[in-house]
C-alpha cells in the first residue's frame, strides 16, 4: 500500500516566506556612469559596477504629480508613469524601500499608512543642520557651466502660466502600505538613517529643477554622503527648444544628465532593476544611440 506524504501547511508557508525574504535580500548589480576630468581637463565617461543590498537601498519618486501647469509636461508624465510603476514594483519585490515624494500635496495622504510611517520615523542623530529646498538652487560651481536656459519655465507650449495644478501623485504609480510618503528632507533622512539606508535611487521630474534641488534631491543626497544615483531614463526636464542652446527637448534632458554626471552624482538605467529594456519617450525621434543620455 502506497503511503502519501503531506507537507505540513505551516512549514510550507514558512518555507515560502523565507524563500521570498531571501529573494528580497538578493544583491543586485548597478552600472554607475560618471564623467570625470582627465589630465587635459576634458570630461571622459567612466562606468563603475557596484553590488547593492536591497535593505540598504531606497528608491525616491520625485514630484510625479497628477497634473502639471504645462501640457507638454503632462503628456510626458502620463507616458512615463505606467512604465515607472513597473520599475517601482520590481524594486519593491527586491526589498528596496519605496519613498513617494510628491511635493506640496502630502496632506492629501494624511491617513495613509505610508504617510504615517514617514511622520513616525525616529529623529536621526546625524540630521543635517541645513537642507536646501528650492528647485532653482544651483551650487556656485555649477552656475557658470549649466548647460541649458530654463529661465522661461521650460514649457514648449505658449500661453500657459505657472501655477500649482497638482493635488496628489499620478494614479498610475501605486502606493503600498509598506512604502512611505514624504516630501520632507528631514523625514526622509530620518527614515533612511533608521533603516540603515546608504544607497539612493532617484527618479521622477523634473531633472533640471526639483530632481536636483528638492530637500531630498540629488544635490542634498550627494553632499550629505549618500551613495545616490539618478535613474536617467525615468526622468524629464522643463526645457523649451526655443531657448539656448536651441536643441530638441530630449537632447536638453541629455545635457542635464551629462551635467549631473559631471558635477553632482552618477546615473544608471532602470534595467539595473528590471533586467528589461530602458524607457524611451514615443516622441523621441533621435537615433537609439542618442537616447537616454547614451552618447
Amino acid at each position: 500500500m502506497k503511503r502519501s506524504f503531506r507537507f505540513p501547511l505551516f512549514l510550507l508557508i514558512f518555507s515560502m516566506t523565507n524563500f521570498h525574504l531571501m529573494a528580497q535580500e538578493s544583491e543586485f548589480a548597478v552600472e554607475k556612469r560618471s564623467r570625470l576630468k582627465n589630465a587635459s581637463g576634458e570630461f571622459q565617461v567612466k562606468t563603475e559596477n557596484e553590488t547593492w543590498i536591497p535593505s540598504e537601498t531606497a528608491l525616491i519618486i520625485c514630484d510625479m504629480w497628477d497634473k502639471h501647469w504645462c501640457p507638454d509636461a503632462n503628456r510626458r508624465v502620463a507616458e512615463l508613469a505606467p512604465f515607472m510603476n513597473e520599475v517601482v514594483k520590481a524594486a519593491r519585490d527586491r526589498g528596496i524601500f519605496i519613498i513617494h515624494a510628491p511635493s506640496d500635496v502630502t496632506d492629501y495622504y494624511a491617513e495613509h499608512p505610508a504617510r504615517k510611517k514617514a511622520m513616525a520615523a525616529p529623529k536621526a542623530d546625524n540630521l543635517p543642520g541645513e537642507i536646501q529646498s528650492w528647485c532653482s538652487w544651483l551650487d556656485e560651481d555649477e552656475r557658470s557651466v549649466y548647460p541649458i536656459d530654463q529661465s522661461d519655465g521650460g514649457c514648449e507650449s505658449e500661453g500657459f502660466p505657472s501655477y500649482e495644478a497638482w493635488t496628489k501623485q499620478v494614479a498610475d504609480i501605486e502606493i503600498w502600505g509598506q512604502d512611505a510618503i514624504s516630501a520632507s528632507g528631514k523625514e526622509i533622512w530620518n527614515m533612511m538613517e533608521d533603516r540603515g539606508i546608504e544607497n539612493v535611487l532617484l527618479m521622477g521630474v523634473h531633472t533640471n529643477m526639483c530632481v536636483l534641488g528638492r530637500p531630498f534631491g540629488l544635490r542634498n543626497m550627494s553632499r550629505y554622503g549618500k551613495n545616490v544615483v539618478l535613474v536617467r531614463d525615468l526622468t524629464d526636464t522643463m526645457y523649451n527648444p526655443k531657448s539656448w542652446p536651441y536643441v530638441d527637448h530630449y537632447t536638453g534632458t541629455d545635457l542635464i544628465v551629462e551635467h549631473i554626471e559631471k558635477y553632482v552624482c552618477p546615473t544608471i538605467l532602470s534595467s539595473s532593476l528590471t533586467g528589461k529594456k530602458d524607457f524611451r519617450f514615443s516622441t523621441d525621434e533621435r537615433s537609439v544611440e542618442k537616447g537616454n543620455g547614451k552618447k
